[in-house]
């Protein structure tokens, strides 16, 4: 198959929308398909480049920053390529940005027939900013609407993703696939350490304050301070603009010198600090699946998440712990030492957590089967 993925922002960037297309355009290069991502270019990177063997194609555009990623460029490069890319299917990824709104249209135009998939990463509770929080039903009712009943199949990563998607719309369960997000690897054995050793806490990810980092640092405190335990640390790995608050409130509560703070490391190295932690903690406001749990557990790492949105799905899974939310600092401390002082067995884990070659193959079978019912409406 020539598979045609699209996607707004810089795939080779962190983040688990990223690495999600990443990790599927990768493998179904390996399954033989050719591939190619069409993607805006915010970093000025090179036009066109073969990453990791499927190909990758950025055309820039200087109004996306301004306009929620609306690229007038882009709709004239699929204009002028289309016929070039010949794609058999084209799959469009994000639903919070104009970009995909613009790309399902064009294509649309250029060729009705062509069976078009739809990832919409869908975070209901996810805005940022004050125009995302306020458009936001506007933004449902005369575009969200449209867009769902335009492609052939949606694909989620959760059931929390397939009900948000059917709040927009009534859309029935036929049209929405749910296909939970991979792993790399999956080695659950671990080190057993002293439980008098320093109980190592960690963080993987945008540094949002949706995210939720916050009740970690204060959670570090009371157990610092109030349960007197001084082998507790904290290390954070990411970037984003909440890191400032986030800096001043470990200084503020005075832990600064307990938490360790790194930017974004390469998968390898991610791993290596997921694997040596002994809890993973991911206190999100909402999530459309939660790849770095996935990724703590089939470590061998513990987990807690609060009990919301699709995070309250992996809480089946052995290893991963559940907590109110917003978390309060005690019984998160509490929960920490509970963890630390058991003999928790992680894994082995359902269906919604696999590497991402499995993942893929379920991915194939919907464009296959897309396909399929194209030549058959042919005939």
């Amino acid at each position: 198959m020539k598979i045609l993925l699209t996607n707004y922002s810089e795939i080779t960037s962190p983040g688990g929308v990223h690495k999600t297309i990443r990790e599927i355009a990768k493998s179904l290069s390996k399954k033989g398909h050719k591939v190619t991502v069409l993607q805006a270019n915010p970093l000025d990177l090179p036009d066109e480049e073969i990453y990791e063997g499927f190909k990758i194609i950025r055309v820039k555009s200087r109004f996306g920053n301004y306009f929620y990623g609306l690229s007038p460029k882009m709709y004239f490069y699929i204009k002028n390529h289309f016929k070039e890319l010949n794609p058999d299917i084209v799959h469009i990824h994000g639903y919070h940005t104009l970009f995909s709104v613009g790309v399902l249209y064009k294509i649309k135009k250029l060729d009705k027939k062509i069976p078009l998939v739809f990832s919409p990463h869908f975070g209901a509770f996810s805005h940022d900013t004050l125009a995302g929080k306020y458009l936001w039903g506007v933004y449902n009712i005369f575009l969200g609407k449209r867009i769902f009943n335009l492609v052939d199949r949606i694909i989620v990563a959760s059931k929390f993703e397939r009900n948000s998607v059917k709040d927009v719309d009534s859309i029935s369960d036929e049209k929405i696939a749910i296909i939970p997000h991979g792993v790399d690897i999956l080695d659950t054995k671990k080190i057993k350490k002293n439980r008098n050793e320093t109980i190592h806490l960690i963080y993987g990810g945008h540094l949002l304050e949706l995210k939720g980092i916050q009740y970690i640092i204060e959670a570090v405190r009371e157990l610092y301070y109030n349960f007197k335990i001084q082998n507790v640390g904290l290390t954070i790995i990411g970037e984003g603009p909440y890191k400032q608050n986030l800096t001043n409130l470990a200084r503020k509560l005075n832990v600064e010198h307990l938490i360790e703070w790194k930017s974004f490391l390469p998968p390898p190295e991610f791993q290596k600090e997921l694997k040596k932690a002994d809890i993973f903690l991911l206190l999100s406001l909402s999530e459309n699946y939660g790849i770095t749990v996935a990724e703590a557990l089939c470590l061998g790492t513990p987990t807690i998440v609060t009990r919301r949105t699709a995070l309250k799905e992996l809480l089946d899974e052995l290893g991963c712990f559940g907590i109110d939310y917003p978390p309060d600092p005690k019984a998160l401390s509490e929960l920490i030492i509970k963890i630390h002082e058991s003999d928790i067995k992680v894994g082995p884990f359902s269906d919604k957590i696999r590497i991402w070659d499995k993942v893929a193959e379920d991915y194939e079978k919907v464009y296959a089967e897309l396909l399929k019912q194209k030549v058959g409406k042919c005939k």
